[in-house]
């Protein structure tokens, strides 16, 4: 499998524009949280991920204080170079973890990801009928369909499920690995009746999902095929959408352990919103 290390990279920078954005939204949720508004980790919900043990055998438990998360829109997170067409009927599933045919089946640490879809124009009324795409590279940092990482005609950790009548949509994936330029993260688009945009270009539905700087860490150092790579350069400190574009809002929380997996439970409040 090839390192994505020096072909996988996403390089967009943030414009002083983007900057100025952030801080007017700061300063509009400032406003909300004078007003008596509880906000909980930003508009997605996922709130402050498990800390890691520290060792080599640790287990990880985390909180589930993002839960009643805020009414704000969830912020837009750039689409990136991955995205690829999935409208073939085999890519609308629960269970990314193969090829549609049930190949190369991909390894890592387990992930059962929860993710309502909720209206945040309609007092946060769970939205039925909503697709959500899915993709993100594997333990090692690469992706699936993608000829620059000699995986053309792949379809693992891709796909997408239809929110139900909770707005519920849910994932079996692994946590993913890292390539150069970028922090550990999961692409999202959310096609709705705000925004049903497929194209591989626009990003105005698109969103991604982060974990805390402490699992990333444990993970790349002590969790195996993770830490045959190392410890990724790019945190999310300096990660050009971590805090430019998703203003660290979309960070999720973990609860389980590294062997035997997490499930995280997370919000969409749409329209999907720049910041």
């Amino acid at each position: 499998m090839e390192d994505s290390s020096t072909s996988a990279q996403e390089t967009e920078s943030a414009t002083p524009e983007t900057a100025a954005r952030s801080v007017t939204r700061r300063e509009v949720l400032g406003v909300l949280g004078a007003a008596g508004l509880v906000m909980i980790t930003g508009c997605g919900g996922g709130g402050s991920s498990a800390a890691a043990s520290g060792t080599t055998t640790g287990t990880t438990t985390g909180t589930t204080t993002g839960i009643t998360a805020s009414a704000t829109a969830t912020p837009e997170g750039e689409i990136g170079p991955y995205f690829t067409d999935d409208s073939a009927s085999g890519y609308n599933r629960s269970n990314i973890l193969t090829n549609i045919d049930g190949t190369s089946k991909q390894t890592g640490v387990p992930l059962v990801l929860k993710i309502y879809i909720r209206d945040s124009e309609n007092s946060l009324a769970a939205m039925e009928g909503v697709q959500v795409d899915i993709w993100h590279c594997n333990a090692l940092g690469v992706y699936s369909n993608e000829s620059v990482e000699s995986t053309l005609g792949q379809s693992w950790l891709r796909g997408y499920q239809i929110s139900d009548s909770s707005g519920l949509v849910t994932f079996t994936t692994i946590i993913p690995g890292w390539y150069q330029g970028r922090t550990t993260h999961i692409h999202l688009r959310v096609r709705s009746k705000y925004n049903s945009a497929s194209s591989t270009s626009d990003g105005s539905n698109t969103t991604q999902l982060f974990f805390s700087q402490t699992i990333d860490n444990y993970i790349n150092t002590y969790v195996a095929p993770y830490n045959t790579k190392g410890t990724n350069s790019t945190t999310n400190a300096n990660d050009h959408v971590y805090t430019p574009e998703t203003e660290a809002e979309t960070e999720i929380t973990l609860v389980g352990d590294y062997t035997n997996g997490f499930t995280s439970t997370f919000y969409i409040n749409l329209p999907i919103t720049a910041v």
